[in-house]
């Protein structure tokens, strides 16, 4: 009599951790893209009239968002991407130009949905920054 509700349990288990492993994967892709994504854009998003005429090193915001759009969108998170946020600030320790890259990705969860009343996925959010600097 017990060992069908223990093997019950026990496949219950092993579905939680599945979805919740599938939870991780999915916030260490995003922030992995993120990081990426920020990184890029602080060499590619230069300004490059600005650093033809003055030398300063400064990012440029309209070229840093469409370079992100298209990055993003050909990353392994684009088909589950719900938000995206790319922010140029200063660096207060530099003065030099920082990239913020925020990605918020779907995850569905592939058991959770079989449980009445349980949520069918939740969203998972990742930031990463990267500093443009001159040598």
């Amino acid at each position: 009599m017990l060992m069908p509700a223990g093997i019950l349990i026990v496949i219950l288990l092993g579905a939680i951790a599945f979805d919740l492993s599938l939870l991780f994967l999915r916030q260490r892709q995003a922030a992995s893209v993120a990081a990426d994504v920020a990184n890029d854009l602080a060499t590619e998003a230069l300004d490059e009239a600005r650093f033809r005429s003055t030398g300063e090193f400064r990012l440029d915001d309209e070229r840093a968002r469409r370079l992100a759009a298209a990055l993003l969108q050909e990353s392994d998170v684009g088909g589950e991407l719900v938000d995206a946020d790319v922010t140029i600030v200063d660096d207060p320790t530099t003065g030099d130009d920082a990239v913020e890259v925020r990605v918020v990705v779907r995850v569905d969860y592939v058991f959770a949905r079989a449980i009445p009343g349980a949520a069918d996925g939740t969203d998972v959010e990742a930031v990463a920054t990267a500093t443009a600097r001159t040598g």
